[in-house]
């Protein structure tokens, strides 16, 4: 009897450890879901960009609700300007930005990064030339814009490459 009575406190201890590992398995698979995959990319596009405002940051915890896993987001400033979330698709693209001088038309490499992760830029203290490069390289592909306000309409230019998830 007693035997009985261990087997079955043991094998009632193995169901609860068991289906409280399925459980963690269960919340760490969900969690597993990056925010970033929500963004409705088209099949050759890189890069989301947001336009958050002038000389000061707005919205900003929209699109961390939205599209990112963590609020610790690295902010690049080139100029006083226009703030911009740049937002890569794939973790692995490496990330070159560069600071383009209005005087001299040439490029300084500033930041460089091997595995890209969302970052905040502030640029573009000129409506007609935009002081950063951002280049992105994936899959042997290297792929250059620089974020702006068109003078024409007034919209978001994210290059030929990117989304504008600009709310």
């Amino acid at each position: 009897m007693k035997k009985i009575v261990m087997y079955a406190v043991v094998i009632i201890a193995l169901i609860v450890l068991f289906s409280g590992c399925f459980i963690l398995q269960n919340e760490k698979g969900d969690s597993g879901i990056k925010k970033v995959e929500s963004i409705p990319f088209l099949n050759d596009q890189l890069y989301a960009v947001a336009y958050l405002g002038y000389d000061e940051i707005g919205e900003l915890s929209f699109y961390i609700q939205k599209y990112l896993d963590s609020e610790n987001i690295p902010i690049h400033y080139l100029s006083q300007g226009e703030y911009y979330l740049v937002i890569p698709r794939y973790s692995n693209m490496p990330l070159s930005l560069y600071k383009n001088d209005i005087q001299t038309i040439d490029s300084s490499l500033i930041f460089e990064e091997k595995e890209c992760r969302p970052f905040i830029i502030q640029c573009n203290v000129s409506d007609i030339f935009p002081d950063a490069t951002i280049r992105f390289t994936y899959n042997n592909e290297t792929i250059e814009f620089s974020p702006y306000i068109s003078l024409k309409d007034g919209t978001v230019v994210v290059g030929d490459r990117g989304i504008n998830i600009t709310k």
